[in-house]
């Protein structure tokens, strides 16, 4: 279940609500969405299932790029387990 649902926002007014919300982590699917991640200063988690391919997320500043969701939690867990230590 999703912390906050908020909608109609894309891109850079995306990472507004990021930041307003205290967004650390924002897993997407479009280039929009890294962009959004970075005005929000939160690290960009993009999946390659949406209309944009790995390239092109990582060429728009992708942190992580995962093939799909499938492998966030593994990712999740190693990202919480390296900022406990």
């Amino acid at each position: 279940e999703p912390d906050t649902v908020v909608g109609w926002l894309w891109a850079e007014a995306k990472g507004e609500a990021l930041r307003e919300h205290g967004a650390q982590v924002y897993v997407g699917d479009h280039t929009g969405d890294v962009r959004g991640a970075r005005v929000a200063g939160a690290l960009s988690v993009a999946v390659t299932t949406g209309p944009c391919d790995a390239a092109e997320l990582r060429t728009a500043g992708a942190d992580v790029v995962l093939e799909d969701l499938t492998g966030f939690p593994a990712w999740l867990a190693a990202f919480e387990a390296d900022r406990a230590a």
